[in-house]
């Protein structure tokens, strides 16, 4: 396995573990991530100086414990040659995301992980190049990393449970697959959930994926009412569809796409949910938003710019619409006037995704038709929806995150 792919699953699984209340034994797994984790959040295409309060927010957003965990991860980010620390900020080299997995891939390596952790990537891998079998699985890492079968027994509980591998029961047996963001051959990995299905849930399906293909995505309630609650429940969680919320203060609202619309774009890595959350932000800016507030006429034009380099604005909404995309250092907002700001790309590879994706049509201006009035807040990817099936998730409070978006846009502790 490479390194990108490895600091990949490694970044896969810490998100994961933040949903459980307690790691075990996958600490490595867990520090490692949240070293990827703020890493990417702290760097862009370009070297760039940070406050200590920017820092702070940054942790934050990501649920990283300023106080516990922080000062460890900044000092192991400083042992890998990749910020400078002094009194008043933090220096970060111009870093990619996809170097951005192999140096999660190099630290995890570095400490030295027991054989259950690297056991649970191994299985992850191989579980998404075709569904295994649970007891081949079980055989399988306990020849690689040599533990014994109530141990690879125990593996598996867990890597199911926290959501590492998916599973699902197909007969008198349990198939073990990849159903994240990181999948290829879709088809022929879901075949052998998807035969179990019935005929009417098999024309079911079919008239959904034919939907998909024709308008890109479409919310969730109308893909539940074509195959049924029960039915969109099971594909769901095998990862034959993705399901993609943006909230602001009105609510909630959910959509669904096929996994091919973004990744024939671009290998496994933090791209995805980022562009995701691009193309969101910039459909609700196309087909929601005001004139008076900026609403996005020229779209090619303005991605152009922000790809080549350039501050765009000033506007109303760019100061309310992007700002899931800010605590991610995926933009750089300023206030510039009375309510008006200018945006910055940070992360041009982020840019360009999400460029190709709306001029290719896999994320059209029709495909959310029901966003309301209102400015984007939050955006939830596939793999935290997919996770909300089985476990309450909490979400930050209007103050927390205006207090947080303040700090990063200002440098200044509160």
């Amino acid at each position: 396995m490479d390194k990108k792919t490895k600091g990949a699953w490694i970044i896969h699984h810490t998100n994961k573990l933040q949903q459980v209340t307690n790691i075990g034994e996958y600490e490595q797994i867990n520090f490692a991530g949240k070293c990827g984790l703020l890493l990417s959040s702290l760097s862009s295409s370009e070297e760039s100086v940070l406050t200590i309060a920017q820092v702070k927010a940054l942790a934050k957003a990501i649920n990283i414990s300023v106080r516990l965990e922080l000062p460890t991860i900044l000092d192991e980010l400083e042992t890998q040659k990749l910020i400078l620390r002094n009194q008043t900020g933090i220096e970060v080299l111009g870093v990619t995301l996809a170097a951005t997995l192999m140096h999660t891939a190099s630290i995890f390596e570095s400490a030295e992980p027991i054989e259950r952790e690297q056991a649970v990537i191994e299985l992850a891998e191989k579980a998404s190049d075709w569904p295994i079998k649970r007891g081949l699985a079980q055989e399988y890492i306990g020849d690689t990393f040599k533990i014994v079968s109530a141990d690879a027994d125990s593996v598996l509980n867990a890597a199911e449970e926290i959501g590492f591998v998916d599973a699902e029961k197909v007969g008198s047996g349990k198939l073990l697959f990849n159903g994240n963001l990181f999948r290829r051959d879709d088809a022929t990995k879901i075949n052998a959930v998807c035969s179990s299905l019935s005929e009417i849930e098999m024309s079911k399906m079919r008239e959904l994926n034919e939907m998909l293909v024709k308008q890109g995505c479409l919310s969730l309630k109308e893909s539940e009412q074509i195959v049924g609650n029960k039915l969109f429940k099971k594909l769901h969680s095998i990862g034959l569809y993705d399901v993609n919320k943006v909230g602001n203060e009105k609510g909630s609202f959910a959509f669904v796409t096929k996994p091919s619309a973004f990744s024939k774009f671009s290998q496994s890595d933090d791209a995805f949910d980022l562009a995701k959350a691009f193309v969101t932000s910039l459909t609700y800016g196309m087909i929601q938003s005001e004139a008076s507030r900026g609403r996005i006429i020229m779209i090619s034009l303005l991605m152009q710019k922000l790809i080549d380099g350039h501050w765009v604005g000033p506007a109303t909404a760019i100061g309310q619409d992007y700002k899931v995309l800010e605590m991610r250092r995926v933009v750089q907002v300023e206030p510039v006037a009375s309510n008006m700001f200018r945006m910055k790309l940070l992360k041009k590879e982020v840019g360009e995704l999400a460029l190709k994706v709306i001029m290719e049509g896999d994320a059209s201006t029709e495909s959310l038709p029901s966003l309301p009035g209102a400015s984007v807040t939050s955006y939830t990817g596939p793999e935290l929806t997919r996770a909300a099936q089985h476990k309450h998730l909490n979400y930050q409070s209007k103050q927390h995150l205006g207090e947080i978006l303040n700090q990063i846009r200002t440098g200044r502790l509160e």
